[in-house]
């Protein structure tokens, strides 16, 4: 008797579990639809263009979509070609010159149509082609990932990638990240242990969070409600980089561990170029104008591979207009059209005789 008592009472337990998590997930989906409560919405398993469970990037393009992605101030198309990279088709086997572009949201194109986009722009003025393998949410050491297991396997004669100092350490950091409770793509792949020989880590999101973020809004707005909790009163703009200056306020072992990224870019490349931009965002601007010259660009340049280029964006966009709205779209802090194209411009004239050749149109 005792133990049927017990189990009716654990089944109404159950029961009453269960009503009520679908009435809250039911209360969350109608208050989210009606504008009552502002919390992201479950994707689903099938996300679009993103794929957020790449087995070895952590995060990548689904193969062969389209797309119309649409932003709070823009919409582009997106087109993904059959090895997962925005890009048209390329083959693998190509005479003549060739550049393979790495990087992350700026140089895929954040917002942009793609011939807006840096790399397109660099193909239309110079004749010469610019694979576009950068991914928005990508690191250092994805870029590097991608480069040695994919974008190497196209013929090509030199390599532009990118660092985005404002959260480029964070992406190459797993304790940094872990704080980033709100931010699903903290799952990638990380160099742990000693910054000049790192281990290559691959955090994982854990099957129930993945499953509940996927597909229930109770759980979006119970996060985010954490998330606030947490987080506290808003302390100022919350664009990324504003809050200071990565080129400036770096530590030691975030530079030890970039160097040793782009050290490792460089080899894997063999004798072909490899020019790394630095892009700065508003509050480096801002840092400039108050300090001049940054520490980050000197000191990745000191015992640099003889192939790798250190093309340092900050101090020309700096001087060229003091603010970041100028370069940015209206509603985040990713370049714009023109923004790309003043981009365009400085990283010809910096590679001037040896990747482009401003005087000649190439």
């Amino acid at each position: 008797m005792r133990a049927g008592a017990g189990l009716r009472g654990a089944a109404a337990l159950v029961a009453v579990a269960v009503a009520t998590a679908l009435a809250l997930e039911a209360g969350s989906r109608a208050a989210v639809a009606l504008g009552w409560l502002h919390a992201g919405r479950p994707p689903g398993v099938d996300t679009g263009v993103w794929w957020g469970d790449h087995p070895r990037f952590g995060v990548w393009h689904r193969p062969g979509r389209e797309e119309q992605v649409t932003g709070p101030c823009w919409r582009a198309t997106y087109r993904i070609n059959s090895v997962g990279a925005r890009d048209v088709e390329r083959p693998r086997a190509a005479d003549g010159a060739r550049v393979v572009v790495l990087g992350d949201s700026f140089l895929e194109g954040w917002g942009l149509p793609e011939e807006d986009r840096l790399s397109n722009r660099l193909e239309a003025a110079t004749g010469v082609p610019h694979l576009n393998f950068a991914m928005a949410h990508f690191g250092p050491y994805q870029q590097l990932l991608v480069y040695e297991e994919l974008a190497a396997g196209f013929d090509h004669t030199a390599v532009l990638a990118s660092v985005l100092p404002t959260n480029d350490f964070v992406d190459l950091d797993l304790e940094q990240a872990r704080d980033l409770t709100g931010y699903e793509y903290r799952y990638r792949p990380y160099l742990v242990g000693d910054p000049d020989d790192p281990t290559p880590h691959l955090h994982r999101e854990p099957r129930l969070r993945r499953w509940l973020r996927h597909h229930s809004q109770a759980w979006h707005a119970l996060a985010r409600g954490w998330r606030e909790l947490r987080a506290g009163p808003p302390a100022g703009d919350a664009t990324p980089g504003t809050g200071g200056s990565l080129f400036y306020d770096f530590g030691a072992d975030d530079l030890r561990r970039l160097r040793w990224v782009l050290d490792r870019l460089a080899r894997s490349a063999g004798e072909r170029l490899v020019a790394v931009l630095l892009i700065p965002v508003e509050a480096d601007l801002r840092r400039y104008a108050r300090d001049g010259a940054d520490p980050l660009s000197a000191r990745l340049a000191e015992a640099a591979p003889p192939n790798l280029r250190i093309v340092n964006l900050l101090p020309p966009m700096a001087e060229r207009y003091r603010s970041w709205s100028a370069y940015r779209l209206d509603c985040d802090y990713h370049w714009s059209r023109f923004g790309n194209e003043v981009a365009l411009a400085l990283v010809r004239e910096a590679l001037d005789g040896e990747l482009y050749s401003v005087g000649s149109g190439d």
